[in-house]
């Protein structure tokens, strides 16, 4: 009696369904090994490249083209004052664009934390940053995210900091240890904290990682168009859940 007692039978499982899993891993780990020999070959590639001196006068000229456009922009549109918007949380992503950026323009989006392609930020529609997305405005698209959408967000890819070393948000005991100071213990308080733009959202924003997102089906585009205007880049205001739901 003590023996069946002490025996626990494993749960039964179908023989198609341990075949389907040895065939995924199989295929994962096919699909890493030609992925790094394609990044390797890719790495020999560049070393060995010789750029023609007409490819830097040309990727000069972009850089500096760039960078006037940048200064028009800023001129010419008449930005709306941050308390003119009704929404004060906004959701910033870096589109793919051009590779070589001017140091202008890198360095704004370096302090918007959108450096990677396709990674994504929650910032608060402040003028300095209103005045930082237009000044960046064909290498990023940005607007107002619903609840819903935040939430997905954080829950499904959100990573913070702590101690300089990122962590999934899946333990409030580092999330209290990370922003306890503020009041925010637990990963609902981050969401609240993100989504009502409370008086910590700066520290709460800077503690989250920015968001790595999936390509979209079809992919977005290389020109540097408006939105507006059937491209990708710049405000799209409330359509940017859209995306978000295509990318999250």
């Amino acid at each position: 009696m003590a023996e069946e007692e002490g025996t626990q039978q494993l749960p039964f499982v179908r023989e198609t369904v341990l075949k389907k899993r040895k065939d995924n891993e199989e295929w994962a780990t096919k699909n890493r090994e030609r992925k790094a020999a394609k990044r390797q070959r890719r790495r020999h590639d560049a070393k060995g490249a010789i750029k023609r001196p007409e490819d830097f006068v040309r990727e000069f000229r972009n850089k500096e083209l760039d960078f006037l456009r940048m200064r028009t922009r800023l001129k010419v549109r008449n930005l709306r004052p941050a308390e003119a918007i009704d929404a004060k949380l906004l959701f910033a992503i870096r589109i793919p664009g051009t590779a070589d950026l001017h140091p202008q323009i890198r360095k704004i989006l370096a302090r918007l934390r959108l450096t990677q392609v396709l990674t994504g930020v929650f910032l608060k529609a402040t003028e300095t940053n209103l005045k930082r997305l237009a000044a960046v405005g064909p290498f990023v698209t940005y607007g107002f995210p619903n609840l819903k959408n935040v939430k997905e967000l954080i829950y499904k890819k959100g990573r913070g900091y702590f101690d300089k070393e990122p962590f999934p948000l899946t333990s409030n005991d580092l999330i209290e240890k990370a922003l306890g100071e503020h009041g925010v213990i637990c990963l609902e308080d981050v969401v609240h904290e993100i989504s009502t733009v409370g008086p910590h959202f700066r520290e709460t924003a800077s503690f989250l990682m920015p968001f790595k997102l999936k390509c979209p089906e079809r992919r977005l585009q290389m020109k540097k168009k408006p939105f507006k205007d059937g491209g990708d880049s710049g405000n799209r205001g409330d359509k940017i859940n859209e995306l978000l739901e295509k990318l999250n």
